[in-house]
């Protein structure tokens, strides 16, 4: 099952909630998250791990999937996101590079 924008967040939003009370092993006995668990292993491990997910590329991850609910196609989608990326870590990199 795909899940929608509105439904990545909130199950990230959760997630986020129970690991300031829960430890993972806790949060992982909890089958409410079992599906989600199962589909995304490595966004869910993200999720749970001291660091977290970073929320400005998480909040433009969703603005793009957003973009893909609505009829966009995914190479443009692609190409949007991954420039914003390159914005984000390349460009930074580029100018600060002595000429």
């Amino acid at each position: 099952m795909v899940m929608t924008a509105d439904e990545i967040e909130k199950t990230v939003h959760e997630l986020t909630l129970l690991k300031l009370v829960c430890t993972p092993e806790e949060i992982n006995a909890n089958p409410v998250y079992d599906s989600f668990r199962q589909q995304n292993r490595i966004f869910y491990d993200m999720i749970l791990s001291e660091e977290g997910v970073n929320q400005t590329i998480f909040k433009e991850m969703m603005k793009m999937k957003r973009r893909l609910e609505a009829g966009e196609d995914q190479y443009s989608v692609d190409v949007r996101f991954g420039q914003f990326m390159a914005n984000k870590y390349i460009d930074p990199v580029i100018k600060s590079k002595p000429a």
